[in-house]
């Protein structure tokens, strides 16, 4: 992923329930702030805004 996008971060890869598995561990550690993006760009943003932040915010489960 740094060949691909360079600097700091962390690639979470894998269906919708993985991802949000993975970012409730982040969040149990006590990370607070995510800065998400996806390709292609739009329609990544599109789908997270639709099925990965409502179950973070707690809006839907």
């Amino acid at each position: 992923m740094s060949l691909f996008r360079p600097g700091p971060g962390t690639a979470v890869v894998g269906s919708t329930e993985q991802v949000l598995a993975r970012l409730r561990e982040y969040q149990q550690l006590g990370v607070d702030t995510f800065i998400l993006s996806g390709n292609p760009l739009l329609e990544e943003a599109y789908r997270v805004a639709e099925t990965i932040l409502p179950v973070l915010r707690g809006d839907a489960e």
